[in-house]
């Protein structure tokens, strides 16, 4: 029986996250002999820097607002297992076929705990370890509630440095990364008066939400994942290109390869699920003329005062950008072809840099007062209050970046060594883009990028792929 004495404090961020897992299938070229001993040496130490990974998430039965953290009950033989599946997966293969999601989803590689349905409590952490033959998958799942995409990293990390048998990297882990009562320290709630209204960075959840949450529980047939693969040149000539037009405007401002990126993406999911109306007289709402976004945001580095940057608590908020459906698709459907040497033409340079900038535009408005608003009313929120979702309300669809968790960057020691590939198993139901953990140049013989994954209906996901921004700018590597 779980012991409910001297919990874990979550912050009202932790509190809003999904009642899921976030989790990563790490592929390793290692035959090694000793992995087993490595990997579990490692998480002793590892549970000893962050010891609530031996806990779980418990939910309030009568109250669902309510959650909190078990005291570690847990053992390393409770948190880490293995199988086999030599006989069946071949690493040369995975490899080959640019590590195809659907090979992730031989059974029992995912801990089964950590899919739904979900005990209550909840483990906070599950690993597992799948020999297959010529290498080997690590599952890594922690409870969403406890932290977010950085956390995960900063995890991630410290468990690989203890698996250096010579200890010449060890992360000197710091415990204040772990102070799920930092964000409410660091803005210190009793010094200003809480909104009175909800904040722009949070909304009352509507039908629209919950129709969004069911429709995810949903598993038909029918869906397929991609895994793209966008070229770090390509990004690098689109932003250049954008920023020059942005300057020769007159106006004072800039956007990066992310915001490049989740323009492409965003024209792209338009287009392939767009509804052409019967006729072009036929009347449109507001609504129907645009299309609004959203995507998380970090907020470690927002405040005048920064939160560590290995924080390993969720810290970030949803961001909301909204374009004309018009400018989107347009853009997504050039009409007048290239030369050969000419990535983009100035026409849809234009539309890029109209679209990357509004995107730039939503992520300055998340500002040390926004969130401190959110936090305020977050915490001072009754329990009785209508359910909050994170971020301003927007059309369902969200682009979610991994892109700077520099997984690939991580050497586990000589027994794992550094990971070939970042992935989700096949995934059952929509999911918008993932953008995955940047992949450096050398990786599987490959040049640095950012690799998607996306899942779609047959019909919307050839129309995706079919679109202009991603046969122009991305390589489709695998489907599922």
């Amino acid at each position: 029986m779980t012991n409910l004495i001297n919990m874990t404090v979550l912050s009202p961020l932790d509190k809003l996250m999904p009642r899921g897992y976030i989790r990563q299938m790490l592929s390793f070229p290692t035959t090694h002999s000793n992995i087993s001993h490595v990997l579990k040496a490692g998480l002793a130490k590892l549970v000893a820097d962050i010891p609530y990974l031996l806990s779980a998430v418990v939910i309030n039965e009568e109250n669902h607002h309510y959650i909190l953290l078990a005291e570690p009950y847990q053992t390393v033989d409770d948190l880490y297992s293995e199988q086999d599946c030599s006989d069946t997966v071949n690493y040369t293969v995975m490899r080959e076929e640019h590590f195809p999601p659907s090979m992730f989803s031989g059974p029992g590689m995912t801990p089964p705990e950590t899919q739904p349905p979900f005990s209550n409590p909840t483990p906070v952490f599950r690993a597992r370890v799948s020999f297959v033959q010529g290498g080997i998958v690590l599952c890594v799942a922690v409870h969403h509630c406890t932290t977010d995409i950085t956390g995960f990293g900063v995890i991630l990390k410290t468990w690989a440095s203890h698996c250096q048998t010579n200890g010449s990297t060890t992360t000197i882990f710091d415990p204040m990364w772990m102070d799920h009562s930092i964000l409410l320290k660091h803005y210190d709630m009793n010094m200003r008066k809480v909104p009175s209204g909800i904040p722009k960075l949070l909304h009352i959840r509507g039908p629209d939400d919950h129709a969004r949450l069911a429709n995810s529980r949903l598993y038909p047939d029918g869906f397929t994942t991609d895994i793209l693969f966008f070229p770090q040149k390509t990004l690098q000539t689109l932003k250049h290109a954008v920023n020059e037009h942005i300057t020769s405007q007159g106006v004072t401002g800039w956007v990066s390869t992310g915001d490049i990126i989740t323009a492409l993406l965003w024209s792209a999911i338009l287009v392939a699920e767009h509804e052409w109306p019967a006729s072009e007289e036929t009347p449109r709402t507001q609504e129907e003329k645009s299309s609004t976004i959203g995507f998380p945001v970090n907020i470690r580095l927002r405040a005048n005062a920064p939160l560590p940057s290995d924080y390993i608590g969720a810290a970030f908020v949803m961001a909301a950008a909204m374009s004309a459906r018009d400018d989107l698709i347009s853009f997504a459907m050039p009409g007048s072809p290239l030369g050969d040497d000419e990535l983009i033409g100035s026409n849809s340079i234009g539309k890029l840099a109209k679209i990357a900038s509004t995107i730039r535009i939503s992520l300055r408005q998340v500002d040390e007062k926004s969130i401190q608003d959110a936090l305020e009313y977050l915490n001072a929120a009754p329990d009785d209050h209508p359910p909050i979702t994170l971020g301003p309300r927007h059309d369902s669809i969200s682009i979610v970046s991994w892109a700077d968790q520099a997984a690939y960057e991580i050497d586990w020691g000589e027994a794992i060594g550094k990971c070939d590939a970042v992935r989700l198993p096949k995934l059952r139901g929509k999911r918008y883009p993932i953008i995955l953990p940047r992949s450096p140049a050398g990786i599987n013989d490959g040049e640095e990028g950012l690799e998607v994954i996306v899942s779609l209906e047959k019909q919307a996901l050839e129309k995706f792929e079919q679109s202009w921004p991603i046969r122009r700018f991305a390589i489709v590597r695998c489907s599922s």
